[in-house]
């Protein structure tokens, strides 16, 4: 739904009850530009700076503001991930300028940011510090923090202060009309009553109006409405810079200092005839400034008398004295600097990355915010100085333990990735499991692989792609279209295959040569199926589009009846951003979101459900989720989740307590993870990522 919304922008900035007609200094909007990252290409860019403590020039929160933005569109991956990376950033920078400079200077800043993202029909907010949202939409005042009364969410630690930001995050549904503001904490002194009305006025003038009778001395605020690009109104927001005309500037000016600088640069390691001529130049013009001053000095006060001594030395004695000794000189300090090049900026790291770790071991265990903070911050540092000398034993010791108590204080089980099997130009989507017998759905070629493994699961013994399972297949005068996907029928021991045709092929995994092949009726209502479940014998298909879950009831071994609905009347959930789907032997339907929530139905009726005994900040509803399996075995029944932006495997129980989390070592192996399966009985995981799939032992080897 990219471009199917607009932003119509004001801004309200409040000095010490007077009105300043320009916009906050740390408020930007930007939409993606050409050379934007994969995934940002239609995104909308809204963040609001504030100050906390010191009170830094206009044009530190303007730049700020920008550094910001670009980050932000020059990042890949999803946008939580794109967020979380540009607020890193920004502490890092405010970080390390207050670590240079002393607070009595007057140079410490410090700032709350608070960011916003329109992607398609959602807004994501994201905030650290006193800074708050308010959203407007569908009738409903949501505000983020939730309780704005509540001063413990709300007061967060600002940027520059910790190693490591404190993120909040949420996400929120959208459609033309939603209102949306960015503020300063001010925003918490208005009653929620009051809130509300203000919000449901006319037009955003009217709203900017009224919050500027309500807020009475100092507010920095963006209001953001939501509009189809056809609408016609005022625009509210002063014109901006865009960041990208900046960048181009900038980069204009760097390359002509670059040009008029190259016969300055400096000589590369390893080149070292340029190395020696840098050296004796830099080196000859210092020794011949000194000779000059001290020629004068002498000069001075011991002149030389109108005629030379009879008695002098020889000329070539002179010659060897006044060149052979500073040649040495220079000699002996060039090839000192060559010998120890490098070495300096190892040790400064080194340096910085034991005093990090001595700050992370003397912060109160009992703080688990500041201590992760720490110790991610020591990783970071251990990660930049491995960079410059791999393989360093001192600081490979520091890196393991900064990631052994990370991994301690988040429950996190590291694990070895070791690869199962891989399929070459394949994107498994799906990963299905029984017995010993797993299949894989690849997504990108809509081919279904079956991979028989040994009796203890860690050893594929064989690995072939079912024939009758793949685009344009032939089977009983039915031609197979794209796959949407596979299941098991527990009853006959069949693996399943729905197709966007309605075509239903089921096959005996002993004998996958051995199928069944039908059309389903009402097929050609469907407006986005997207997941098959069978239970009991009946056929469940996920519409996502069309908000329901289609039901087959079987006759004999085939469907022959047309579907019911499983949610019935009018006040069905909304299916869109549903990611999978199962049903539990009891018959309770569990339904994946894809911003973590979890929800249980049981006759089309909602059952409560929630996840809970997860750490601050790594419950499914923060890092998101991209699939789940449910172990519904009597041994360890629950549900695996993966997070493809954290890239952990997250394991409940049935009632979706939080047991363990699993990384991998090697945290790239899992960069494209979109699938899991278990094998409880082997206590074994499988993980698709990309064209592979993984096997990772979940108890310790």
């Amino acid at each position: 739904m990219a471009f199917e919304l607009e932003a119509l922008v004001g801004h309200l900035y409040i000095v010490g009850g007077r009105v300043i007609n320009v916009n906050p200094p740390g408020s930007l909007v930007e939409v993606a530009q050409p050379s934007a990252a994969r995934g940002r290409e239609g995104d909308t860019f809204f963040i609001l700076i504030v100050p906390s403590g010191s009170i830094a020039p206009t044009t530190f929160y303007e730049q700020l503001a920008q550094l910001a933005a670009e980050r932000y569109f020059s990042m890949g991956g999803s946008v939580t991930i794109a967020l979380r990376s540009m607020f890193q950033q920004i502490n890092r920078n405010l970080y390390e300028h207050n670590l240079e400079h002393d607070d009595r200077e007057g140079q410490q800043f410090e700032s709350s940011m608070i960011a916003a993202v329109l992607h398609e029909d959602d807004m994501y907010v994201a905030r650290v510090g006193p800074v708050v949202s308010v959203l407007q939409t569908a009738g409903l005042t949501l505000t983020f923090p939730e309780d704005l009364s509540d001063d413990e969410p709300l007061f967060s630690v600002p940027l520059g202060l910790l190693p490591e930001p404190e993120i909040s995050m949420v996400r929120y549904g959208v459609n033309a009309g939603s209102r949306l503001v960015l503020s300063d904490g001010n925003l918490t002194d208005i009653p929620s009553d009051r809130l509300t009305s203000i919000m449901l006025e006319n037009n955003i003038e009217k709203v900017l109006q009224a919050l500027r009778r309500t807020i009475k001395i100092s507010s920095q605020l963006m209001l953001v409405e939501l509009v189809p690009p056809e609408y016609d109104g005022p625009v509210l927001a002063a014109p901006g810079e865009s960041s990208r005309e900046v960048n181009a500037r900038l980069g204009e000016a760097r390359m002509q200092l670059s040009a008029e600088s190259a016969q300055w640069q400096l000589p590369r390691r390893g080149d070292f005839g340029s190395l020696a001529r840098w050296g004796l130049a830099r080196l000859a013009g210092r020794v011949a400034g000194a000779l000059f001053f001290l020629g004068a000095m002498f000069q001075q006060f011991f002149p030389l008398p109108a005629t030379a001594p009879t008695r002098r030395a020889s000329s070539g004695t002179l010659i060897l004295t006044v060149l052979l000794i500073p040649l040495i000189i220079v000699s002996i300090v060039v090839l000192s600097w060559v010998s120890n090049l490098g070495e300096t900026e190892f040790e400064q790291c080194l340096g910085q990355l034991q005093e990090t770790a001595g700050l992370a071991r003397s912060i109160d265990s009992g703080n688990r915010r500041s201590v992760t903070s720490a110790w991610n911050a020591t990783l970071q540092v251990a990660v930049a100085c491995d960079d410059m000398r791999p393989d360093d034993p001192i600081v490979a010791s520091m890196r393991d333990e900064a990631q052994t108590l990370i991994d301690t204080i988040n429950n996190v089980k590291r694990r070895e990735a070791i690869p199962l099997i891989n399929f070459e130009d394949a994107s498994i989507s799906r990963l299905r499991i029984q017995g010993t017998d797993l299949y894989a759905l690849d997504g990108r070629n809509d081919q279904v692989y079956h991979i028989r493994l040994s009796d203890d699961g860690t050893q594929p013994l064989q690995d072939e792609p079912v024939a009758k399972m793949r685009l344009g297949a032939n089977h009983q005068g039915f031609t197979i279209g794209q796959i949407t996907d596979i299941a098991f029928d527990d009853h006959s021991g069949d693996l399943a295959m729905l197709d966007e045709n309605g075509t239903l092929l089921r096959c005996a995994p002993q004998f996958v040569f051995t199928c069944d092949v039908q059309r389903v009726l009402g097929y050609e209502n469907w407006k986005q199926p997207s997941a098959l479940t069978i239970w009991d014998r009946k056929l469940y298909i996920l519409d996502r589009e069309d908000g329901q879950i289609w039901r087959y009831d079987p006759s004999g071994s085939t469907y022959v009846s047309a579907p019911r609905e499983y949610f019935a009347g009018s006040a069905r959930p909304n299916l869109r951003d549903v990611v999978d789907f199962t049903i539990s032997t009891d018959g309770h339907l569990y339904l994946l979101y894809a911003d973590g929530v979890m929800k249980r139905y049981f006759g089309g009726n909602e059952v409560a459900f929630t996840f809970s005994g997860f750490n601050e900040g790594s419950e499914p509803g923060v890092v998101l989720t991209e699939g789940f399996y449910l172990n519904d075995s009597p041994i360890a029944p629950g549900f695996f989740l993966i997070s493809r932006g954290t890239r952990t495997i997250f394991e409940t129980t049935a009632a979706g307590t939080f047991m363990d989390s699993y990384q991998a070592f090697d945290q790239d192996k899992l960069e494209l993870m979109s699938a899991v399966a278990a094998f409880p009985e082997q206590s074994v995981l499988y993980v698709a990522s990309g064209n592979t799939i993984f096997r990772i032992t979940m108890a310790f080897q």
